[in-house]
């Protein structure tokens, strides 16, 4: 239990890291945002929050499919990249549909779409990347601290 909630912390910090970079960044070019400084800020800790939370449960979806918790501090399987590609793919468009469709927020003329669809090419992307980094540098980090304690 120890061993998965040191992978969960290191995991939740990383994402948190990547995350908002990336959600930063592609805001303010991408994206039509209210002016208010306020809200764009919660738009983005808010969407941080929920790419935070996907890649825990894609973590926990990994660790069901290989029967280990511990899956990430090993020699990952085709499988492994192919879940996280699907995982991701169904995600981004899910939530840019939800968003576009809600009225959440909208693209600028700056957002390259996928030919024949009004889904930006950027978010895709960004869960496509960031969640296999995002679990590349947790393992990195849980080597490097293997033995010391939360």
């Amino acid at each position: 239990m120890k061993r998965i909630l040191k992978n969960v912390i290191v995991i939740v910090f990383i994402a948190a890291i990547l995350q908002y970079a990336w959600e930063y960044w592609q805001c303010g070019i991408f994206y039509i945002m209210d002016n208010e400084k306020s809200k764009q800020t919660l738009l983005m800790l808010s969407a941080t929050i929920g790419d935070i939370n996907m890649t825990v449960i894609l973590y926990l979806l990994l660790a069901f499919a290989n029967k280990d918790f511990n899956w990430i501090m090993k020699r990952w399987k085709f499988k492994e990249y192919i879940i996280m590609s699907l995982y991701a793919l169904f995600l981004s468009f899910y939530f840019e549909v939800n968003a576009l469709y809600t009225e959440r927020w909208e693209y600028s003329e700056a957002m390259p779409l996928f030919p024949g669809t009004n889904i930006g090419f950027i978010p895709v992307i960004q869960l496509l990347i960031l969640f296999p980094v995002t679990f590349l540098i947790s393992k990195v980090v849980l080597k490097k601290f293997r033995n010391t304690s939360i």
